[in-house]
Formats: structure tokens, sequence, C-alpha cells
């Protein structure tokens, strides 16, 4: 009797943990099977489109088990379905994490980063990569991969990855039109058309063929074709298609002058499109009329499109659009606000209040409107993160706060949902402007003008383009086309430095004198004192510089003008006044501590010269100018070894210090010894990677001497990343590019250069002579002599003005280069 209590006991405690283990695997099994049920349930309802229903199912999945893949899958798409982005956003980010496999939540993942900033861009490619490693053949991924890498301005790579993309997909439109788009904006007219034609031939609609008439249109003396390009546009085009495809062939019209075709056509659409649906027809022409100064036709087609039932916000929303177009940025939102009023819910109008309380906070620097509207987009953009009004918004932002790569990349994904939006390619245009790609800027800004002919904003930044880009008929002809629609100051001030760089100056005079005086500006008076000085009337330039130092009395290239003049005129005690002066108002501008120095230099007290070169070194260690009138001036004292020697005594002090390796460096470079400056300049490069001046200098003297043209390459791309305004960095990158035999590239940049630098620049020839050999190795003769010539007038020009006041120098040793090219160039034939 007593053995069986123990043997019950012993058993006992075997038999509760035997049917607790039951009971936690019949657990297991019942939350294993109520997740599954839920999931089916959730599935269930995704298909049906509830996605309220099935986010509440799966996020109970999540409840049973946290780390569910396929929950947190489903929970994505659900949210996604109803709109709210942010939420779909961190459900994708767990879903890669905890399923590295599902590729397509990799990629729609990735789809939500092109958005982002230059971390996140790089993610979508490392993602792309990822999905592309298991699955080769993913088309979406090709192009999502190469999207990433063009708004990393990585275009060799983007067009490599959308060349793939269409070997892989050749009848899909979508790699040839991103492609085209790319080569367009590049720069590369005759593989863009290549492309645009192809894209007609593979999907033959109203898209392609608007998109090919569009590309020719930027050449007139295609227009026939053209414009048979936009009827056949016209005539495919699906009934939702109608309106961009009237209003698209009617701004060819308007932007060739033909303005009763222009207005024949849109009261044609107006016409044929069901009444309701017309109101951008109708805005359209209101814009038409109001550009030619016809008002009060706009305000009477306005009020037609107007009209509309209480609830309805469209018509309030239309006169918005108008009255923000003619600067009436209060009575825009007076209009918003109405549209709100007649549907509180209403996105269009929430945006459009948006976008207003944006640019009248900017404007009159009235913070609390500004976070007002950026509450609403961020609102949106958390519920559909590729919701276009608000990253167009969102933009404006990220401009006015001096982000533009951010704002191009909203700009990118805005115009993928809406492609036909001329604002959203000014803005792209105004971004890339800002952001230094002028190649990119220009295709943005002459689709904008394309797509709205009237677009006047559009047409000044493009005339800027072109002119920084070179092409200075081209700015010419855009800046008259906007000059005859409103009157532009600064515009009027870049044709005049167009046409002095054409060597015009009479015109550019002529240009400048239709300024009414009262309202000159600084840089107008500047730019007319330029001029008089090239027409060889420096009285009248004096006058006009002094004017514009009275407007402007601490503006450096003022105030140099000027000391050239009190050189030359024995005035130098004025020129002294005046940069003390402006010392006293800007103590720690290096430039003006520049000034000060050569002022001392000319004065005889060296001591004050040489110090103050060293401290706008201090000051500013990225410009070159400095460097060279300190090595100039330690030169020409007559003492260069010693001053050699000083400065390596102070490197063998200070080893570790990059701007005396940089310095000494410049030093060596002047006494020839280029294997010594390159060492320095490697040395410099390395102790401060920031060091502009020593990565361009050591990539020019690389591509010089034969050195390595790839790192010559990056050094030079770095150095114009840092210096993104220097003439002299951009004759580096494109002098190297010439040296890689990529002449094409090459030519780019040397224009930039020749665009960057004054016209009676002592190094103008020199970088028009890289620019000619340049235009000669891509088979462009007639640019080249074009090039060869005006250097060959400049050095002539500047030999004249110095015989004018003594001895003439001696010619430049490359003018026998000049020459030479220039026979050879004749030898060529008519070319180009």
């Amino acid at each position: 009797m007593s053995a069986a209590p123990r043997l019950h006991r012993r058993v006992l405690p075997a038999l509760v943990g035997a049917l607790a283990l039951l009971g936690g695997a019949a657990g297991c099994g019942d939350d294993a099977s109520r997740a599954a049920e839920h999931m089916r349930r959730g599935d269930a309802y995704l298909k049906e489109a509830k996605y309220s229903e099935a986010a509440l199912e799966y996020r109970n999945v999540l409840q049973i088990e946290p780390n569910h893949p396929a929950g947190h899958y489903g929970l994505a798409k659900a949210y996604l379905g109803s709109k709210q982005a942010q939420k779909a956003y961190w459900e994708l980010q767990e879903t890669v994490r905890l399923d590295p496999q599902n590729l397509d939540a990799k990629l729609e993942y990735a789809q939500f980063l092109l958005i982002g900033k230059t971390e996140e861009l790089e993610e979508a490619v490392k993602r792309a990569d990822e999905v592309l490693a298991a699955d080769p053949d993913r088309l979406a991924a090709l192009l999502l991969k190469g999207r990433a890498l063009q708004s990393l301005q990585r275009h060799d790579e983007a067009r490599e990855v959308y060349t793939a993309a269409m070997q892989k997909g050749p009848n899909d439109p979508g790699p040839i039109l991103l492609l085209a788009t790319l080569e367009r904006e590049r720069g590369n007219a005759q593989r863009a058309e290549e492309l645009f034609r192809k894209l007609a031939e593979v999907k033959p609609g109203f898209p392609a063929f608007a998109a090919l008439a569009g590309f020719l249109a930027a050449d007139r003396a295609r227009d026939a074709e053209t414009e048979a390009l936009y009827r056949t546009a016209l005539e495919k085009a699906e009934p939702k298609e109608r309106i961009a495809a009237f209003v698209t062939f009617a701004n060819f019209y308007y932007a060739r002058e033909r303005y009763a075709e222009a207005e024949a056509l849109l009261e044609r659409g107006i016409a044929e499109v069901p009444d309701g649906e017309d109101r951008d027809l109708v805005y359209t022409l209101a814009r038409f009329y109001h550009s030619r100064g016809e008002t009060g036709k706009a305000a009477a087609t306005i009020e037609r499109a107007a009209q509309g039932s209480p609830d309805d916000p469209q018509p309030a929303l239309v006169l918005s659009a108008y009255r923000g177009r003619i600067g009436d940025l209060d009575g825009a939102l007076a209009a918003a606000e109405d549209a709100l009023r007649a549907a509180p819910d209403d996105l269009t109008a929430r945006l459009r209040k948006a976008e207003l309380l944006v640019d009248l906070g900017y404007r009159r620097g009235d913070r609390a409107r500004i976070e007002a509207g950026r509450a609403i987009v961020n609102e949106v953009l958390a519920a559909d993160a590729s919701q276009p009004e608000a990253l167009f918004v969102q933009a404006k932002v990220d401009l006015a706060e001096k982000r533009p790569q951010e704002a191009a990349a909203a700009l990118r994904r805005c115009l993928d949902q809406r492609p036909d939006w001329p604002q959203a390619h000014y803005l792209l245009g105004s971004a890339l402007y800002l952001a230094k790609d002028l190649p990119g800027a220009r295709a943005a800004l002459s689709r904008a003008l394309e797509l709205d002919a009237a677009l006047l904003d559009a047409s000044r930044v493009l005339a800027r383009v072109h002119a920084q880009l070179g092409d200075d008929d081209l700015a010419l002809e855009v800046g008259r086309k906007a000059l005859q629609r409103e009157e532009d100051r600064g515009l009027r001030v870049l044709m005049a430095q167009s046409l002095a760089r054409q060597r015009k100056f009479d015109d550019a005079a002529r240009e400048l004198e239709a300024i009414a005086e009262p309202q000159r500006d600084a840089e107008a008076w500047y730019a007319l004192g330029r001029v008089s000085l090239l027409r060889g009337d420096p009285a009248r330039a004096r006058e006009c510089f002094q004017r514009a130092q009275s407007l402007d009395p601490a503006r450096y290239e003022i105030l140099r003008a000027l000391l050239d003049l009190d050189v030359r005129d024995g005035r130098l005690a004025e020129s002294t006044q005046r940069v003390s002066a402006a010392l006293r108002a800007r103590p720690d501008d290096p430039r003006l501590v520049q000034l000060q120095g050569e002022v001392a230099l000319y004065s005889g007290d060296h001591a004050t010269a040489e110090a103050s070169f060293q401290r706008a070194i201090d000051l500013d260690p990225n410009d070159v100018s400095a460097y060279e009138k300190l090595a100039r001036y330690l030169m020409v004292t007559g003492r260069p070894d010693e001053v050699v020697r000083t400065y390596e005594s102070a490197l063998q002090r200070n080893p570790d210090a990059a701007s005396l390796h940089l310095m000494v460096g410049s030093l060596y470079e002047m006494q020839g010894r280029i294997p010594d400056a390159i060492g320095r300049y490697e040395d410099a490069v390395r102790l401060d990677p920031s060091l502009a001046v020593a990565k361009n200098n050591l990539a020019y003297l690389l591509a010089d001497t034969g050195g390595n043209l790839d790192r010559a390459l990056d050094l030079a791309k770095e150095a114009k990343e840092l210096l993104p305004d220097n003439a002299n960095a951009a004759d580096t990158l494109g002098w190297v590019l010439y040296k890689k035999n990529a002449p094409e590239a090459a030519v780019v940049h040397l224009r930039e250069a020749v665009r960057g630098m004054e016209p009676d620049d002592p190094h103008a020839a020199v970088v028009r002579h890289h620019l000619a050999l340049a235009y000669e190795a891509a088979g462009d003769f007639r640019s080249a002599r074009e090039a060869v010539d005006e250097a060959l007038a400049e050095v002539a020009a500047r030999r004249k003005r110095a015989a004018s006041d003594g001895a003439p120098p001696p010619e430049p040793p490359y003018v026998s280069e000049l020459r030479a090219l220039r026979e050879r160039l004749a030898a060529a034939g008519p070319g180009g």
C-alpha cells in the first residue's frame, strides 16, 4: 500500500507535463490554423478590393504571428489599395526584411525609394540588382534601376540599363520612351529621334506620335513634318486623350505665331468635347488671349469655363489657375477656397490651396502659410506617395529651400503619372538648371514649351540655359520672343551678353539701352560698362561702372572694373577709397581681400599685397584666382627660387597642410617643374579631398602630360561638382574628355567654359582653342572654324588694346597652333 502512493506521485507530474505538452501543441495548432484562416479571408477581401476588411484580417494574422512575411505583404497591398502610402511603405520594408526572396515586394518597395534622396536612390539600385540577380529577365527591375541611376545623374549607366531592357522587351514601349527621353536630355539628337520613331512603330497611338512631333518641333526646318505628326496624333487619340491632343497641337501653332489656327483648333475641340469636360481647352484659349494682351477676350473666355453647379469645384479651380497664371496669387487662393467650399474633400482643390499657400508664404516670408501648405501635402503623400499634384508642391518646397536634386526626383515621379503637365516640366527644368544639369534642363524646358507655348517663365529660363551652353543664337531667339510678350530687364542683360560674345557690341549696347534708365539696376549698368569698354569708350564705361557701384557699393566685379580704369588713368587713390569702404562693409569677403592685395600691389605696398593674397586663400581655399595672384606676385618679385624655398621650408614644418602643398605645386607649375607639381597636388588632394583647386590642377596636368586619364576624369568631375560655376573647372573637365576621345561630351563642358568667361578674359582664347579641337574631333568642322576664328580675333583685339597703352606684347605660343589648326580645318572641307 505504501508503494502505490509513491508511484502515483511520480506518475502525476509526468502526466501533468504530458498534458501540458499536448495542450501546447493543440494551442500552436490552433494559432496556425487561425492565422491561415485570417490569411485566406484577407486574400479574398483583397481580390474584391475591400481594402479595409482585408487590412483587418492581415492585422489579425500579425497579432498571432508578428513575423509572418505574407501577412506583412498582404497588409502592404491593402494599404496601397486604400491609398495609405506611408503605412504601405513600412509593411513592404518588413516584408523585404523577413522574406528576401519576395521579388515583387522588393520592386514595390524600391518604387517608394525613387522619390527619396541620394541614399534612398542608391538603395533602389541595390534592390533592383537583387531582383535581377534572381530573375535577370525582369523588365520592371531594369526600368526601375535605370530611373534610379538617371536620378543619381549616372547617365551612362542608366543608358546601358535602358538598352538592356529594350533588348529583353523589344516591343515594350516603356524602355524605348525612357531611353529616348534620356538621349534627348543628354543632347544626343540623332539617337533620340531614332528611338522616338521606333516608339511610334511599336505603339502607334497619340502619346507616341505627340512625343515624336514634340521632339522634331525643336527644328523649325522640319515644321511640315511636325505639323503632320501632330495631326496624326490628334486622329489617333482615344476619347480620354482628345483634350491633350487638341492642346498639344494648338501649342505648336501658337509657338509658330499661327494664332488664328491655334484658336480655331481650340474652338473645334471645345465644340467636339462633351460639355463640362472642355474646361482645359477653354482655359488654354484664355491663356493664349491673355499672353497676347487681349485681356477682354481672356476674361470672357474664363467666364465660359467658370459656369457650373454650386457643388462643382471645377469652375473655381479653372478661375484659380487663370488668376495664378496672370500673377494674382491672392485672387487664385480665394478661388481655391471657393472650390473647397463647394467640395471640402476635393483632393485637387486641397492641393491647389497648398500650392498657393507655399508660393505666397515663400514670396512674403510667411512661415505660417508655408507650414499650412506643407501640412496638406504631407497628409496627402502619407496616403499616396505617388500623388502627382502633391509631389509638384513638394518640389516647390524643395526648390525654395535649395534642394534642387530632391525637387528633380519628386518631379520625375510626378511626371510618371502626368507626363504632359507643362508646369511640371518647367519646374523640372528649373531644378535641373539649379543643379547645373544644363542639357537636362534644356530638354525639360523645351518640353514644357511644346506643351504650353505661352509659358513665359519657361522661355526666360530656357534662354539662360541656351546661353550657358554657348548656344547664343538660340538664347537670342527665345529671349526676343519672350520680350515681345513682356519686358524683362534680366533677360535683356542676358541677350546683351550673348551679343557681346558674338562680338556684336553695338547690338549689345542697343539691347541694354532699351532698358529705361530708371529701371536699370547694378547688373544692367555693369553690363553697359563692359560693352562700352569693348566698343572702345572707356569714359562711358567709367560712367556706367560708377552708376553700378552707387547701387551695389561692395560688388567685386564692379570694383575690379573700376580698378582697371583707375590704373589706366592714374586715379588709383579712388580705387583705394572704394575698396577700403567695401571691406568695412564686408571684412571677410575673400574676393574683396584679393582686390585689396591688387590695390596694394599697384601702390607699391608689397607686404600688404602678399598678406592680403594669403588671407584671401585662408578665407576661401577653393578660389583658384587667389593662388594665381599670390603665385604670380611671388614670381615677378624677382625672387622665385627664394620664394619656393620659403614655402618648401614651411611645408617641411607643416607636412599635413594641404593648402601649402597646393601653393608649392602652383609655384612648381609656374616654374615648369610639372612632375614636382603633380606630386604636390597629389598630396594636397590626399590630405584634403575637398580642395577643388588641387583636384582641378592635377586633373589638367595628368591629361596634358599623358597621365592616367581615368583618374584625371574622376578628379575633374569632382572638381566640377565642388566648383559648379567655375569656367576653369569646366575647361579642365572638357579637356580631359577630349583627351579620352569623348569629343561630344567635351564640347558641352568647353562651351560652358567659354560662356563662363568675360569677353576680354586673357584665357578665353586658350579655352576656345580647346573647344575648336573638340569640335574637330567630333567632325563639326564649321563650328571648329568658328571657334578658331573667335580665338584669333580675341588675341588680336587684346594685342591691339595693349598697343594703345604702349608696346604690344608678343604673340602667345599657342597662336601658331591655332593657325595650323585653321589650315587643317580649311583642308577638311565644309563639314559640320
